[in-house]
């Protein structure tokens, strides 16, 4: 696990969307997150069909290029197998979350939060949990903004083996 969970940002991302969700990912997860500057999407991801981009390719380019433990906001809508998704992470590689579908940076920051999560080893939960995996934005509005105690806990296993 690194030191610094890097940040990129397309150049459209608001700084106050950016600021809060690396403020909300520090507190969230207690270790340092850091805006590292914008990053420009290949267009070879880009569906025209869906009028979105390829999470998983934009992904597997990042990390082709040396990329992991990142996370990249962007605002053009995202698909994984040819559904729309808020975003897309693997576990110690990295994650891509949209910005497009969501109302508020507050939303956004759960979201990442989420994705955040799948990157640092955590699994979707079922309970009352920020790792509750979210399929819809009622869920995303009402899950809650921290993690559950299991999910703390299993956070705090993993950090203490990697750091």
């Amino acid at each position: 696990m690194p030191r610094d969970f890097k940040i990129y940002y397309s150049e459209k991302i608001a700084d106050e969307v950016s600021e809060h969700v690396e403020r909300f990912l520090s507190d969230t997860y207690q270790m340092q997150f850091r805006s590292v500057g914008v990053r420009i999407p290949r267009q070879t991801a880009w569906n025209t069909e869906r009028n979105a981009f390829d999470a998983q390719l934009l992904l597997n380019n990042a990390q082709s290029e040396g990329l992991s433990f990142f996370l990249w906001l962007i605002e053009q809508a995202l698909i994984v197998d040819n559904k729309y998704v808020f975003g897309y992470g693997e576990t110690i590689k990295g994650t891509i979350v949209s910005t497009a579908r969501m109302a508020t940076r507050t939303l956004t920051a759960k979201e990442v939060a989420f994705h955040v999560g799948i990157v640092l080893g955590l699994k979707p939960c079922d309970g009352d949990c920020l790792m509750k995996k979210t399929d819809s934005f009622e869920v995303l509005i009402q899950k809650p903004s921290t993690l559950c105690n299991t999910c703390t806990a299993k956070f705090q296993r993993v950090k203490m083996r990697y750091i």
